[in-house]
């Protein structure tokens, strides 16, 4: 058998904070794809592995080397070494080959304009390697610089000096002055800020992009490759700041980027409608939403290396679980037995790390899970997610933990505020990108909702929204509205939604949440019926909570299984038509098929 050709990664290694980093990497994307090669790279900081960590997951528990190991089994490595890059100095000799090692711009581009097919740049750029200053304050700009220099194929330097050794009759400088011969080609004036300018170099692009990036400057720096791969512009620009008087739920959900209404209108006319990084604030999402645009929310290093997602990697056809008889719910029903879940927050591929732990936690303690998924999770951690389709007698989580569509299904996003049509067919085509890795059985059959509600009154979704979930072929879903006593929030032919039974609620995300033993006391229970509860992942999952909290959610999981019995959402969701039919639970509202 012939041994498969793999994909060539040109990766590139250097520190977080190496002012070369925003010059180098976007030259280096349009080379690597001129070249047939894909770029990816791992910028080297401190980590402190929190949530919303500025340089994001730690190394052992964010699973770097196991990133590193399993891009080096799928592809053809190349390395392109900026400086002195320490953390996997050692494994360059034996796993991949070194393109070239430089501590200057020129010589690593001499080297890579040597590439078999890659043609002359089009011009030259001059950027600046100090952060420069807005009407809003100091801020990194030449990371956004990206497009200009990618789509733009320029080669970038920050020293006016090494670029005068090239010759070329098109030379610009964005950000800083000009020098002798050269031309402007982004300059601040004093009204400027950090989102106007980001959303004047992303215009110049509006027709060329293939997305759109948002996030302050280390999370587009962290994943700067994966946004030049993908053609991504990016937008940044500080918090708006709410008079105290105007705000109605909190500042957090309320506030938004100066930046927001030039990202949403930038991603509203991108296919799938996503903007990936991460906001400011919830408010940034709430914006979004109404657009029908949804968020991949990241970190530095979360994921450590995405340029997986160009590398399929399809699962083996498993069957799916083995469902609980019609039988057998209603003996649990007479029995007046109450089943229980736990639903897991969010879908965001930046929450990967804590998703895998609560999964093995749940296991220990056969803890029922619904873990929200968007497609980002198939395409960046396809190995690890997989475990959720493998059989629990070889050590995966098959039939214990269940993937929830969350979100349209390719981000986070608030549902209720969503035009629903818009939602309905992203939903639908993130099922069928699902599918494509996954299979059936690895395909959700439900949905949990982010916001499915109003948060000033946690009242009954919009009769919209679920028919925009059935319309996409869900048969379920868990929302936010009227947490407390088991209800239908609707039901109509092959499809219901149900409420959580926990009435704890939040003023961030996830709004109606638990994260203490103690919060299952607001459980209304008196079976027969379900209690369902949503944990945040991050908040519990990440490694610094589980060192500095870990023994009170390993008690929140005990907790969950006295006197209930483990089950699924999908046989949760089965449990509740049935009871409904029989009268004994409330049903909001009937819609029809």
């Amino acid at each position: 058998m012939d041994t498969p050709v793999r994909p060539v990664v040109w990766l590139l290694l250097a520190r977080l904070d190496d002012p070369l980093v925003p010059a180098v990497l976007p030259c280096a994307a349009w080379m690597a794809a001129e070249a047939g090669a894909l770029i990816e790279c791992y910028l080297e900081s401190p980590r402190s592995g929190g949530l919303f960590a500025p340089s994001g997951a730690l190394v052992v528990s964010g699973q770097h080397h196991q990133a590193w190991n399993y891009l080096h089994a799928r592809a053809d490595v190349r390395y392109i070494v900026l400086g002195d890059p320490q953390l996997f100095a050692s494994s360059l000799p034996l796993m991949g080959r070194v393109l070239v090692q430089a501590e200057r711009a020129g010589e690593i581009y001499r080297t890579l304009l040597a590439q078999p097919g890659v043609g002359s740049p089009s011009g030259l750029a001059l950027i600046p390697a100090a952060d420069v200053t807005t009407a809003d304050g100091p801020w990194d700009g030449a990371t956004y610089l990206h497009p200009d220099l990618c789509l733009g194929r320029r080669l970038a330097f920050t020293d006016a000096d090494e670029a005068t050794q090239w010759e070329h009759a098109d030379r610009q400088s964005f950000l800083v002055a000009p020098p002798a011969g050269w031309r402007a080609g982004e300059t601040l004036a004093a009204h400027d800020t950090s989102a106007s300018v980001t959303t004047r170099i992303a215009a110049r692009w509006q027709d060329r992009h293939g997305g759109v990036a948002f996030g302050d400057p280390l999370a587009i720096r962290a994943q700067l490759a994966w946004h030049c791969r993908h053609r991504r512009v990016s937008f940044w620009g500080r918090k708006q700041g709410m008079p105290r008087g105007e705000v109605q739920i909190s500042d957090y959900v309320e506030d938004r980027s100066s930046a927001n209404a030039a990202a949403g209108a930038a991603a509203a006319g991108c296919e799938p409608p996503l903007i990936t990084g991460r906001q400011t604030c919830d408010g940034d999402l709430m914006a979004w939403s109404r657009l029908g645009v949804a968020m991949e929310i990241t970190d530095p290093c979360r994921p450590v290396l995405p340029v997986v997602d160009a590398l399929p990697h399809p699962w083996r056809p498993s069957p799916a679980p083995t469902p609980s008889s019609d039988a057998q719910l209603a003996q649990w029903a007479d029995e007046r037995r109450e089943l229980a879940c736990l639903v897991v927050h969010s879908g965001e591929i930046a929450h990967n790390e804590a998703m895998l732990a609560l999964c093995e936690l749940a296991e220990r303690h056969g803890t029922a899970l619904g873990l929200g998924a968007c497609v980002g999770r198939y395409r960046t951690c396809p190995q690890q997610w997989e475990l959720i389709a493998t059989a629990r007698e070889s050590g995966g989580f098959r039939g214990l933990v269940e993937p929830l569509l969350y979100g349209n299904g390719w981000g986070i996003m608030a549902e209720a505020l969503a035009p629903p049509q818009r939602l309905a067919d992203a939903l639908r085509s993130s099922l069928v990108e699902i599918r494509r890795i996954a299979g059936p059985a690895g395909t959700p059959s439900g949905h949990y909702s982010f916001l499915d509600t109003d948060l000033a009154t946690l009242g009954p979704p919009p009769a919209a929204l679920h028919a925009a979930y059935a319309a996409a072929g869900l048969a379920f879903d868990i929302g936010s509205a009227r947490p407390g006593r088991c209800r239908l929030l609707h039901r109509q032919p092959g499809f219901v939604a149900l409420n959580q039974t926990c009435r704890t609620v939040h003023n961030g995300s996830p709004y109606v949440r638990i994260q203490d033993p103690e919060d299952l006391g607001t459980h209304i229970g008196g079976g027969p019926g379900w209690l369902i509860a949503a944990l945040d992942a991050p908040v519990v999952g990440f490694a610094p909570a589980i060192w500095e909290r870990g023994s009170r959610i390993a008690e929140l999981f005990r907790q969950i299984g006295r006197g209930r019995i483990a089950a699924t959402p999908s046989t949760i969701a089965r449990y509740a038509r049935l009871l409904a039919e029989r009268r004994l639970l409330p049903v909001d509202r009937e819609g029809a098929a």
